[in-house]
């Protein structure tokens, strides 16, 4: 099985490291875990300091609320790093897969050893940990000040985006499995607006998201729309 040393080869953790400056191997040799859909990877509040980064597939992270809905924090892809922490405590979020998805479990003392011991795995650690909280305050803004069209356009084009930088994505076009009821719990909307607002956004010739897979038609006015400055995710 391939482990995470193999994995980080040929398409390194954020896609911009190379083999090489990911050194320590008692913290990249762990294989792999595989999940079934809608498997719950990690819960939120529990105490098991397992930090995880996705090889595979489609995943959610998502605050579960008193009320019993949900928010989703982020779709974390393929290489991202999710539940990092630097001290014991629950967890922030639950991580949860939405596809056949694997991903490689580090214990939290392996990884900060790591860090600790080597200055450029730390640093690319830290480049992937500032990129993720990029992301974070991207979705918050969202969710606070962008109206139905233009959040919408945005998290699609972070999509595209992020699945283009590693091969999942090509002249605008992808997969996305996501369920309107999760678009929703994402984008801070009910699944009724979310559908009412995709169909706004197609029939102004912008974007297409029908049967799992989205389309830009227009990239340059789905751009404005959503004011989508993509230097966040570098």
């Amino acid at each position: 099985m391939q482990t995470l040393t193999q994995f980080i080869g040929p398409r390194p953790v954020g896609g911009t490291r190379s083999k090489t400056e990911w050194v320590n191997d008692h913290v990249l040799a762990v294989t792999a875990r595989a999940y079934k859909p809608d498997s719950i990877i990690c819960r939120q509040d529990d105490d098991n300091d397992t930090i995880f980064i996705v090889k595979s597939g489609w995943t959610l992270l998502y605050r579960e609320l008193p009320d019993g809905e949900r928010q989703i924090v982020d779709t974390p892809l393929w290489g991202d790093i999710v539940g990092f922490r630097s001290v014991d405590g629950p967890r922030f979020a639950s991580l949860a897969s939405i596809t056949d998805a694997t991903v490689y479990p580090i214990p939290r003392k392996a990884l900060v050893e790591g860090i600790l011991s080597e200055a450029t795995f730390g640093s690319k650690i830290a480049h992937s940990l500032a990129r993720m909280n990029a992301i974070l305050a991207e979705h918050l803004v969202n969710v606070g000040r962008r109206n139905a069209m233009s959040r919408t356009a945005h998290f699609l084009l972070e999509l595209e985006e992020r699945l283009s930088n590693v091969g999942l994505s090509a002249r605008g076009k992808y997969d996305c499995p996501l369920t309107q009821n999760e678009l929703a719990d994402t984008l801070g909307m009910t699944p009724v607006h979310v559908n009412r607002t995709l169909r706004e956004l197609r029939s102004a010739a912008l974007v297409s998201f029908k049967a799992g897979h989205v389309e830009i038609l227009n990239r340059k006015n789905l751009v404005k729309l959503a004011g989508f400055e993509k230097e966040y995710l570098s």
